[in-house]
C-alpha cells in the first residue's frame, strides 16, 4: 500500500482509527508531512494499531512492499464515520 493519509470527508476529525492485524507480519511505516521523517513499526499477528487526534493531519502511513511475506494477512480496520 502505498503512502496515504485518511482524509475522506465523512471521517469524524481527529477521530480515531483503528486497524487489527491478522497472519503474517509486516512492517509498516508513517511519514511526517512537513519534516519527512520516517518511523516504522512491526506489525505481528493480533497487533491493534490506533491513530487518533493529529496523526492524520500530520502524517502520512503505508505498508511498503515486499517479497518475503508468504503467508496471508487479513487487516480490519475501524473508523468513526459522519453520515
Amino acid at each position: 500500500m502505498a503512502w496515504r493519509g485518511d482524509d475522506e470527508k465523512t471521517l469524524e476529525p481527529d477521530g480515531a482509527i483503528a486497524s487489527l492485524s491478522l497472519g503474517a507480519e509486516r512492517k509498516f511505516s508513517f511519514r511526517h508531512r512537513k519534516t519527512r521523517e520516517t518511523v516504522s513499526v512491526q506489525l505481528e499477528a493480533g497487533s491493534l494499531l490506533v491513530m487518533h487526534g493529529p496523526t492524520q493531519t500530520n502524517w502520512m502511513h503505508a505498508l511498503p512492499k515486499t517479497k518475503k511475506v508468504r503467508l496471508p494477512r487479513i487487516n480490519l480496520t475501524f473508523r468513526t464515520m459522519i453520515v
